[in-house]
């Protein structure tokens, strides 16, 4: 397996895992906007250019089998703490294609991302896990963390 760091020419295969990742939650299509990879696109680039974004690919030859990005996290809060006591890091979008899962791709993915999120001066790395994925972050050493939501009725 090779892992590179992605650029803009590889944006197509981050943006095509990051749908296929809603795909697999059983989102339906229609609820994806028309302009959903457009979106994609310049939310990798913005990130490149203020939020330190970086993705990795993980090939089997020329077949990407996965894809992971990290970048800075906009905390939601005012962020009074200095950064070498706060500096949220953020994994997002952990792909493996399905008929390459259980190779070891994601643990490869994620020991990347977390070298970048360090080498950052991240002190702490948030990510939002699938069910499929807590075991793996469990063994790195991520801990579950308090978050609550309230979820409003839609008209659609």
């Amino acid at each position: 397996m090779d892992y590179i760091l992605a650029g803009a020419e590889h944006d197509h295969v981050v943006i095509d895992n990051y749908l296929a990742v809603w795909e697999s939650y059983g989102t339906p299509a229609d609820y994806l906007r028309e302009d959903a990879e457009e979106v994609a696109r310049q939310f990798l680039y913005e990130g490149r250019r203020e939020r330190k974004l970086a993705s990795f690919i993980a090939f089997e030859g020329k077949r990407p089998a996965g894809s992971i990005s990290c970048q800075l996290h906009m905390v939601p809060y005012p962020a009074v703490l200095k950064p070498e006591h706060m500096l949220h890091g953020y994994i997002w979008t952990v792909y493996t294609d399905p008929s390459m899962r259980g190779q070891g791709i994601a643990g490869g993915l994620m020991s990347l991302a977390l070298k970048h999120l360090q080498d950052i001066g991240c002190t702490t790395v948030v990510l939002h896990s699938s069910e499929a994925g807590q075991n793996l972050y469990h063994r790195i050493g991520f801990q579950l963390a308090k978050e609550m939501r309230l979820k409003f009725a839609t008209s659609a």
